[in-house]
């Protein structure tokens, strides 16, 4: 009876070592998530998440298997695009005004992905850990910024009485068509905190001008500077 009691005990602190060994759910806090990587089977198709039970054999190998751990909070950064139209600085000389044709927008973005995308990001190869899917995500922040400023931009040029404070998340996201370079990204913020157009109408009006009509143009802007004392 004693062996017996022996074996019963013996086999319940086996199992309960095997259970705890493999338990990977406490071992991811709060806001975070984890992804089971092994040289067995190597990325886990499912994320790990904070009191959702999760319990995982790879980790009964000894240097078998890790756990990455991610941050699950939102990243929210700030943008700023800026610019000048092309041969912007040489049309605006002619007239002596700096900046006529410069641009800038400065974009507030928040950005998050889902435990699953993070899995997938891992997959693909464009993430390892923590540090590297915050810098993903900054850098998809900066080429959303870039697409807005050019879809701002475009919307300027053929409309003139376009205003940028009357554009909405949603119009820009459509615009920007998001879904095509990050569909695994949620934005739940992109507005815009200042911005700079262009004077679109004189730069058509520059452009127009035949090369001539252009040396003509700056000639008579020239001879009208006040000269200098």
């Amino acid at each position: 009876m004693k062996k017996f009691l022996a074996c019963v005990f013996i086999l319940a602190v086996f199992t309960g070592i095997v259970f705890y060994v493999g338990w990977t759910q406490f071992r991811v806090k709060p806001d975070t998530m984890g992804v089971v990587v092994s040289k067995t089977s190597g990325v886990d198709d499912k994320p790990v998440l904070n009191g959702e039970f999760a319990w995982h054999w790879q980790f009964l190998l000894p240097t078998n298997a890790t756990l990455k751990t991610f941050q699950i909070k939102p990243v929210q950064v700030q943008k700023t695009v800026s610019g000048t139209l092309p041969s912007g600085e040489a049309y605006a000389s002619i007239y002596n005004a700096k900046g006529l044709f410069d641009y800038s927008f400065t974009f507030d973005i928040q950005l998050t992905v889902s435990p699953e995308a993070v899995v997938e990001l891992i997959q693909l190869n464009k993430i390892t850990d923590d540090s590297d899917l915050t810098a993903y995500l900054e850098g998809a922040a900066g080429t959303l910024a870039q697409h807005a400023a050019s879809y701002i931009l475009n919307r300027a040029e053929s409309n003139s009485a376009f205003r940028t404070e009357s554009l909405r998340r949603e119009e820009i996201l459509r615009g920007i068509q998001i879904y095509k370079d990050f569909p695994e990204i949620d934005v739940s913020i992109f507005s815009i905190q200042n911005s700079k157009l262009p004077d679109y109408n004189m730069y058509k009006k520059i452009t127009d001008l035949q090369p001539d009509q252009l040396s003509v143009e700056a000639s008579v802007q020239e001879a009208a500077m006040p000269e200098e004392i």
